[in-house]
């Protein structure tokens, strides 16, 4: 939904102005929205990756407890609410304390960082702080639960959790988990880290093509997304797996109707 939000809010904006062959001139209000979704659509997304993490680290330690807990879909539906207020407030700081900034080559717009005013770098470097810090809290708890619980044995069975088709034992969870951190560590990352020498004046150079290529990688990560969604869904790992097990011994058929339809992509031990 966020990978959509981005596309659907910024993309209208960008090809009017390569249409008009940049003549088109972005209005104070147009330049805060694109600012806005920008900010907003990448920090939700981080902090849902972490979020689903921390779920992760959660049923680890508690295990099938967290299953019995009275009220425990309310409890998710509050932590996503608090997620997406905390994307929204980070995302907007700029609009109260700072300014947004229409980039080369004047097709889009985000966060300003050419400014020398406190404002400006505040909430620069509050962005990218947080994003930054969103992924290394991301990647260094994923690391620990897959150490902690391939060293106990007893743990992984805490992650087996048949009713939400989740944990340790379903792999797609983790392959999905992995495969979306690393992703975002690669696209999101360099831009992250370009905005965070910026609010620090480390780089003082004016924004240019740079800035644009690494914001075509975000946007390469939104359209990307939504396809790691669908193909590391367990059903369609399954298949995969499935028929790669098939062509190994010799038999093309893909083995519908088989009693291994039901099994779990961690019975085909990958």
């Amino acid at each position: 939904m966020s990978d959509c939000v981005n596309q659907v809010s910024v993309f209208p904006f960008e090809v009017l102005s390569y249409g008009s062959h940049f003549t088109h001139r972005i209005s104070k209000v147009e330049c805060n929205f694109m600012s806005f979704s920008y900010a907003f659509t990448q920090i939700s997304s981080g902090l849902i990756i972490a979020g689903i993490t921390t779920d992760q680290h959660i049923s680890l330690i508690m295990g099938r407890q967290l299953d019995t807990m009275d009220g425990n879909r309310r409890i998710y539906v509050f932590a996503l609410f608090a997620l997406f207020v905390v994307a929204a407030f980070v995302s907007s700081i700029h609009l109260i304390f700072g300014d947004s900034e229409i980039f080369y080559p004047r097709s889009w717009c985000f966060i300003e960082v050419s400014g020398r005013d406190f404002g400006s770098s505040a909430t620069a470097l509050v962005y990218s702080l947080t994003g930054i810090l969103t992924l290394i809290y991301t990647a260094f708890l994923h690391l620990y639960i897959m150490c902690k619980s391939n060293r106990d044995p007893e743990l992984r069975g805490h992650l087996v959790d048949t009713d939400r088709i989740t944990g340790y034992y379903d792999i797609h969870v983790n392959i999905f988990l992995m495969t979306s951190l690393t992703f975002y560590v690669l696209c999101w990352g360099p831009f992250l880290v370009d905005i965070l020498l910026r609010s620090v004046n480390v780089v003082t150079s004016c924004t240019g093509r740079l800035e644009l290529w690494l914001v075509r990688l975000v946007d390469f990560k939104s359209n990307l997304n939504p396809w790691l969604y669908v193909i590391l869904r367990k059903e369609n790992l399954r298949r995969i797996v499935r028929k790669f097990r098939s062509c190994r011994a010799g038999n093309i058929q893909d083995g519908e109707g088989d009693g291994e339809n039901d099994r779990l992509v961690s019975d085909t031990h990958m």
